[in-house]
């Protein structure tokens, strides 16, 4: 084999990737392994073994795979789908509601932001899909019934509105049509606290079927609220959102305050047009005689400053006086 020809081996140095290789035939010798074909548990064992930093571990397992490859043997290092949301077990449901819960959901651009990574949430947590099964979610991949399903998984409901995993992906789906076509205007009325209501199941409402509009439903947004359209959320932003979302819950939410807002009536509400005038005057008064009592301490500060330089000044003399003696 070749290495400087290999389709497998010409993104490295061939002189690195056969160093690397080499070591691991060594050490497949000495442990009694085979070093080709080599088991996934072998390979394993020679990386532990051997620590380095990731980029010398990436070139280590690529070395060992482009010699399988080159020899016409499968690959020997499964590749195994990176998750964001760790599995266990069993599907972990009240730590999704939880993170549900703590996500805002109105608001711009906060509440679009939030309703965004709460679908993201539900691809991750609930359905277990990986980066880039989440990230290719399409419309032609969700039913909206009585019954919600992303590509044949029930989506659950809970007995809590905000932390309704069901709940979550319609709240995104009612958004993601204008956000996708560029109508802010649109989106910002759906995400009006004043008309907010968390206290009812948004998933037990009708939802329009202007999502289906959205050509990808994952999409980047910018801190303005502006979505790139054309490609959907990457790997890398996925990666980032997620612990942050967890993170955010660990240290508990803060309830969202939604309905119309009251101001406070000052005591200055419901004073008449003369009235006005007298409290103006008044408050006028009271600012020249605190600019006057400031004059006072500023004069008085100077007036101390100088003592203290003049007693200073008589003091060094004295001192001076002294040493001559």
């Amino acid at each position: 084999m070749n290495p400087q020809t290999s389709p497998k081996l010409r993104p490295y140095s061939g002189a690195l990737l056969e160093a690397h290789w080499g070591r691991f035939v060594a050490w497949c010798e000495a442990a009694d392994h085979e070093s080709l074909p080599a088991t996934a548990a072998t390979i394993e064992q020679f990386l532990m073994l051997f620590p380095g930093s990731a980029s010398t571990q990436r070139l280590r397992r690529h070395a060992i795979r482009a010699h399988h490859l080159a020899a016409g043997l499968p690959d020997p290092i499964p590749i195994v789908e990176a998750r964001v949301w760790p599995r266990t077990g069993g599907l972990d449901h009240v730590a999704v509601g939880r993170v549900l819960a703590a996500i805002p959901k109105y608001r711009y651009p906060i509440g679009l932001r939030g309703r965004r990574d709460a679908f993201l949430t539900v691809l991750l947590g609930i359905l277990n899909l990986s980066r880039e099964q989440a990230r290719t979610v399409t419309p032609d991949d969700i039913a909206v019934t009585s019954i919600g399903r992303i590509r044949g998984h029930v989506v659950p409901s809970s007995d809590d509105p905000t932390s309704c995993a069901a709940c979550a992906v319609t709240r995104w789906l009612r958004i993601v049509g204008p956000v996708w076509t560029g109508f802010r205007g649109d989106v910002i009325r759906l995400l009006d606290p004043t008309k907010g209501n968390l206290n009812q199941h948004d998933c037990e409402q009708p939802v329009a079927g202007e999502w289906r509009r959205a050509e990808q439903l994952l999409l980047p947004l910018d801190v303005h609220g502006w979505a790139r359209t054309g490609v959907s959320l990457s790997g890398r932003s996925i990666t980032g959102i997620v612990p942050l979302r967890r993170a955010a819950a660990e240290h508990g939410s803060i309830a969202e305050v939604l309905g119309v807002v009251t101001r406070q009536p000052s005591r200055f509400e419901a004073l008449t047009l003369q009235e006005t005038y007298t409290e103006l005057g008044a408050t006028d008064a009271a600012v020249d005689a605190a600019l006057i009592r400031i004059a006072a301490i500023w004069n008085d500060a100077q007036a101390l400053d100088d003592d203290l330089a003049h007693a200073a000044a008589e003091r060094k003399q004295e001192i001076a006086t002294d040493s001559d003696r």
